[in-house]
């Protein structure tokens, strides 16, 4: 009968011919040994019945393989062992698209898509025709003849953005005549005088019904400034107000006022 051994892990009484446990693996005691790997071919006889495992002292180091030695868990412990399957792996979980994203470029995509946003729902639009349909902000540059605005800040010596809309909306003035200055240096008061009398007077009679010398209507014009006409503004604009009524809710085009 052969002769039987015992691990001394998990205690598996397993037959001579056997190198390893039948139920955890273990190498046996009496022929492991670091750096060997197992040889083909049945053990010696042993001489004698193999000694119960011997406590290890606490202040000894714990050995890495030989007799008693744990289960190894890393590849290169036992010549020729590797672990199991996904034992000891470090495989990385892939990150998700936004973590692979450069920090700047979704800086840059909120700004960019933020503004975007922002400024469709705060600005003016017009339908394809050129009329105003939604309310909101506009550069005052971009106003044209028949829009209707407000003032952000009327006592403001310098107009950027108004408050433009359809006429049929609260407002307080309307646009009656763009028209432009040729380039050059910037105009001196008079020029911007003359420009207004020969251009915005007659185009007031037209636009109202009505002769502006016999109006009750005033007009409101806007010129470049110096900032603005070294970057290439030469409009100059001309609105027709009420002096006395402030909120107008229709045009004023043809009103013979």
């Amino acid at each position: 009968m052969s002769e039987e051994w015992t691990c001394s892990r998990c205690s598996t009484v397993n037959v001579a011919e056997r190198f390893g446990c039948s139920n955890c693996g273990l190498l046996r005691h009496d022929i492991a040994t670091v750096g060997s790997s197992v040889q083909a071919g049945p053990p010696d006889p042993p001489t004698q019945q193999p000694a119960e495992a011997a406590s290890v002292d606490a202040s000894e180091p714990t050995p890495t393989a030989g007799v008693g030695a744990p289960y190894p868990t890393s590849s290169g412990t036992v010549p020729g062992w590797a672990p199991p399957a996904g034992e000891g792996a470090t495989a990385s979980a892939a990150k998700p698209l936004w973590r692979r994203i450069p920090i700047g470029w979704l800086i840059f995509a909120v700004l960019v898509g933020g503004g975007a946003i922002t400024g469709w729902y705060f600005n003016a639009s017009r339908s394809s025709s050129g009329e105003i349909t939604k309310a909101g902000d506009m550069t005052a540059a971009d106003l044209r003849v028949g829009d209707c605005f407000d003032l952000k800040d009327p006592a403001s010596d310098e107009i950027g953005d108004v408050t433009a809309g359809p006429c049929t909306t609260a407002h307080e003035f309307e646009m009656f005549f763009v028209g432009s200055l040729p380039a050059g240096e910037y105009p001196a008061q008079t020029v911007f005088e003359t420009y207004l009398t020969d251009n915005c007077y007659p185009a007031f009679d037209t636009y109202i019904g009505k002769s502006h010398t016999e109006s009750e209507l005033s007009i409101y014009w806007l010129t470049p400034s110096t900032d603005g006409w070294r970057a290439g503004d030469r409009s100059v604009q001309c609105a027709a107000y009420h002096p006395l009524v402030h909120v107008q809710t229709k045009s004023l085009k043809g009103s013979e006022q």
